[in-house]
């Protein structure tokens, strides 16, 4: 089984996914490690311009299922609804977090490669289609 937590930029995906795959005795995968993998790099702008790599990012993930055949994946930050629907039998979860609050957590985070403002990091994601993830997730059937 496959459980996908998304949401948008710092709305704790990270945190429920590692909650969700320490309860289901899962593995966690965080979709950012898969990218700067591939990429080959931390800075945050380069790293969205990643749409060409879902295909990459689906073939990962289907390894991963089947090398952990008995135990969950929980997968976070997918930011690409191509992505999900490779997987229509997985669980998804949506994180909403007010906009103050997520605005809050980038500044205090101060990641390696976070040298956008909030605002540019948060329209990256627009632009690689985190909202048209989350009109997937509410709209799916």
């Amino acid at each position: 089984m496959i459980s996908f937590v998304c949401g948008q930029l710092c709305s704790g995906k990270t945190l429920y996914s590692k909650a969700l795959a320490h309860i289901c005795e899962g593995v966690y995968i965080e979709v950012g490690d898969i990218v700067r993998k591939l990429k080959q790099t931390e800075d945050r702008k380069l790293l969205q311009d990643s749409s060409h790599l879902a295909a990459q990012i689906v073939d990962y993930l289907k390894t991963q299922s089947k090398l952990t055949l008995d135990k969950d994946l929980v997968v976070s930050g997918v930011r690409q609804k191509e992505i999900i629907k490779f997987f229509p039998d997985s669980t998804l979860l949506w994180v909403e977090c007010p906009k103050e609050e997520r605005a809050r957590r980038y500044a205090k985070r101060a990641r390696e490669g976070d040298s956008q403002t909030f605002e540019e990091a948060e329209q990256g994601d627009i632009n690689l289609g985190i909202l048209e993830v989350k009109q997937y997730i509410f709209n799916n059937k």
